[in-house]
């Protein structure tokens, strides 16, 4: 935090005061609250290291939630080109260790990208503190999220759910009570979650990287914006995620991109049907499909929800985009969803 305190007074000379660090707000952690002397204002601040790998829509939409418009900073260690304006879009103000920087508060606007960072930041291997937030351990979270008993489930109850090996188990509870997801001991052999958004909050962040990635089957594109409204979903053993999940959901989307989770056995035929294309590198794709191999047991489903995703991986493909009208009906979802 000093040093990106100290890297915009090195580039614009604007001077930086730390008002409060780990602040409470409400039920909410804030990393600390800055001041800027010459705008005679103040900021909330979310503290992000390796930013670089971050998923950039959960950042948006988290400084969205924590802060009014225009009074929350995202500090980092590195904030890129691309994503430098990406949160300039998102009217997301940030600052980096490096000095790139995005401050508009009048009288004082900043806008500085293209510096380089230091070796070890475009080196480091990003990574969640913790396994819980690896392969195997989204894949028990995301079933603890689904059915929230499963806490309190035999062990190999819990790997047939998640679809992991037995032994996998144990660890990731106990590095979920480390990092005070999950509480124990306070009622007999019971275990209760200690903070439920939050846990919720870390696997959306993490999901398009340490999980959605490595089932990713291959993405293509197609001319047609209704594609998907003729597909038998059944046929293929497919579900639809993303915006198309969320329409359904919600009734308040319409879809331009597809999420659709189906197993690579099914892919060629599903191809064939809807008459999907790859993508041409470097070109603009107008409507993309993404496929994407499921990762949980299946289990039957019926009326409003046939055909669709649990409406947490619905949420999580929507906060990945980092599109306004996504993160609107993703948090639409999640009122009505996932409370």
């Amino acid at each position: 935090m000093n040093e990106a305190i100290y890297s915009i007074h090195r580039e614009a000379g604007l001077c930086l005061d730390v008002v409060g660090r780990e602040v409470k707000k409400g039920n909410r952690q804030l990393d600390a609250t800055i001041r800027i002397p010459e705008a005679d204002t103040q900021l909330v601040v979310e503290i992000k290291k390796w930013a670089p790998h971050i998923n950039l829509g959960a950042v948006i939409n988290r400084m969205n939630h924590i802060a009014e418009p225009g009074q929350g900073m995202l500090l980092a260690d590195y904030i890129n080109p691309n994503m430098g304006e990406r949160l300039r879009e998102a009217h997301i103000q940030f600052i980096d260790t490096a000095g790139n920087a995005y401050i508009n508060q009048p009288p004082v606007y900043i806008y500085i990208k293209g510096n380089k960072p230091k070796v070890n930041v475009v080196a480091g291997a990003w990574d969640k503190t913790g396994r819980a937030f690896q392969f195997t351990g989204m894949r028990v979270v995301f079933a603890f999220l689904r059915d929230k008993n499963l806490i309190n489930a035999p062990y190999r109850q819990i790997a047939e759910q998640a679809q992991v090996a037995l032994g996998a188990v144990g660890w990731v509870i106990r590095d979920l009570v480390a990092q005070n997801f999950l509480l124990e001991g306070r009622k007999k052999n019971q275990r209760e979650f200690a903070n439920l958004d939050r846990l919720m909050d870390e696997w959306v962040e993490a999901y398009p990287h340490k999980l959605k990635a490595k089932q990713r089957i291959a993405t293509f594109t197609t001319g047609d914006p209704g594609w998907w409204k003729a597909i038998d979903f059944k046929k293929f053993g497919a579900l639809w995620g993303g915006e198309i999940a969320a329409a359904r959901y919600t009734r308040y989307l319409h879809p331009k991109d597809a999420v659709v989770y189906i197993n690579k056995e099914y892919m060629a035929k599903f191809l064939k049907t809807a008459r999907l294309r790859k993508i041409v590198q470097d070109k603009h794709a107008a409507h993309r499909v993404d496929l994407i191999e499921p990762f949980w047991r299946k289990e039957k489903d019926s009326g409003k929800t046939a055909g669709l995703v649990h409406p947490l991986v619905a949420y999580a493909d929507l906060i990945e985009t980092g599109d306004p009208r996504n993160l609107e009906t993703a948090n639409r979802i999640r009122e009505e969803y996932l409370r």
